[in-house]
């Protein structure tokens, strides 16, 4: 392995550093991974505006996640919500103007959308909580939250029908929610309003309204560390009892020599010894600095995380990386992705198209 990631670091570096994405002679990674799941990426607003950029995921991904556009803060409607208040408290009001370049884009070309998110703690407004929804007005009742949670999943789940039939196969319904300390309900504005069964609700709304054979997913971090991942074992048995929940997205933001391999495999095999199915759901590896030899350790780390997602291909439908390129990523300084930030293929990107890591 390490001669083959000698010989590929050399490959790389003669590519034109002026190349804006991988070429059309380069491995696809949709292509590579087609028989075993779906191979894809989370994206911005600001590269569903770049020409080339939609020609690089045609070529390389099968699927794609909205990095920001489907969270709360862009979906939920504040003003046209209050309006809707001044008659029913718990009406909600949307907006999809953020997401629809990239629905439209996914939906001209064939592309699966994986919906991120229904219900966070972070990045949904505080107003969503609040009487008539204003901060400065005090916490509405469970019931009318209760209401407002069930108005936003219909409204969602109707409008991607309408006019969007078929493109977004999967949901994270619920994000986060176990605390990393204690492996308990993480304490938020959910547990404050609803309580500790919030989860239970939304994925209750999201069964009942989400289009027939899309899948419903509980999305968290650290899943292979405790005692969180024992919160998340016990979260997902009490929606499995209900029947509402197909699987578990683990982020696997990950460094070059942590989590072990044994331990991302244990926590795969658990959960789906649960009969639930598996999405690697935010995956990328941070490396000290952009220097050859990180380079070469993260293709490494890559291959070898890859090689146990393969084995149990059966039960992960989907794997994708939390960005395209480095330097639009949440960890930028980390260059944590397949891609330099010019776009020019890593290391890593290699170390996952060689045939040689296939079972």
């Amino acid at each position: 392995m390490r001669k083959l990631m000698s010989i590929l670091l050399i490959l790389v570096a003669m590519l034109p550093l002026s190349m804006a994405y991988a070429e059309d002679t380069d491995p696809s990674l949709k292509d590579f991974y087609a028989d075993y799941f779906d191979f894809g990426s989370a994206v911005s607003n600001r590269e569903v505006r770049d020409s080339d950029f939609l020609s690089f995921v045609t070529a390389q991904y099968s699927i794609i996640t909205p990095e920001n556009a489907l969270k709360p803060e862009n979906v939920l409607d504040i003003a046209g919500s209050a309006a809707a208040a001044k008659e029913d408290q718990g009406s909600v009001a949307v907006s999809f103007q953020s997401v629809e370049p990239l629905l439209d884009f996914a939906q001209a070309n064939g592309i699966k959308v994986h919906g991120h998110v229904l219900f966070w703690h972070s990045q949904t407004p505080d107003a969503f909580f609040h009487e008539s929804y204003s901060v400065s007005e005090p916490f509405v009742t469970r019931e009318v939250m209760l209401a407002r949670m069930e108005n936003y999943v219909r409204l969602v789940m109707e409008y991607m029908q309408d006019y969007y039939s078929g493109v977004i196969v999967s949901w994270d319904v619920v994000n986060e929610a176990i605390d990393d300390a204690t492996g308990k309900l993480r304490q938020s504005n959910w547990t404050t309003v609803v309580g500790d069964d919030f989860v239970m609700q939304a994925f209750r709304f999201a069964r009942q309204y989400a289009p027939e054979g899309t899948l419903l997913f509980y999305n968290d971090y650290s899943t292979p560390y405790e005692p969180k991942q024992s919160g998340i074992l016990e979260l997902l048995d009490m929606l499995i009892a209900d029947g509402l929940v197909d699987g578990c997205g683990m982020q696997c933001h990950y460094q070059l020599t942590t989590p072990a391999v044994k331990k991302v495999e244990l926590a795969i095999r658990k959960i789906i010894d649960k009969g639930l199915l598996v999405r690697i759901s935010e995956m990328d590896i941070m490396a000290d600095d952009n220097s050859d030899a990180q380079f070469q350790q993260q293709a490494e780390r890559y291959a070898d995380l890859m090689s146990v997602f393969l084995r149990y291909s059966d039960s992960i439908i989907a794997v994708q990386t939390w960005g395209t390129k480095d330097s639009l990523s949440w960890k930028s300084g980390s260059y944590p992705l397949l891609f330099k930030g010019d776009g020019t293929p890593k290391p890593a990107f290699y170390s996952l198209t060689d045939p040689a890591i296939l079972p």
